[in-house]
């Protein structure tokens, strides 16, 4: 049983600290709003590492910060993605 996990806060409300831990095989992480601001920080590399699957809101992050920025290897998805997203996971836990 697969779960999506998204983030929608700044990295400084620390949420990510607290979702990686819980994080299992076969689970993604969906960075959305302020939550994108995690894909300019090294905080994504542990997970990438790991091989977990960890996505970003495009247009979020273009709404947030130039789009030349030195960004974590996260993917891309549109809104449409993301929903094909939650549709691909059986449990959606929401990270406030």
């Amino acid at each position: 049983m697969s779960t999506l996990h998204t983030i929608s806060k700044s990295p400084a409300k620390g949420l990510l600290s607290s979702c990686a831990p819980l994080l299992k095989q076969g689970d993604a992480l969906m960075l959305l709003e302020d939550g994108v601001y995690y894909s300019y920080q090294n905080e994504l590399d542990d997970l990438l590492a790991k091989g977990f699957e960890v996505y970003c809101l495009s247009e979020d992050l273009l709404a947030r910060g130039p789009a030349d920025k030195n960004l974590a290897e996260s993917k891309l998805l549109d809104y449409e993605g993301f929903v094909d997203l939650c549709c691909e996971h059986d449990k959606l836990v929401n990270w406030f």
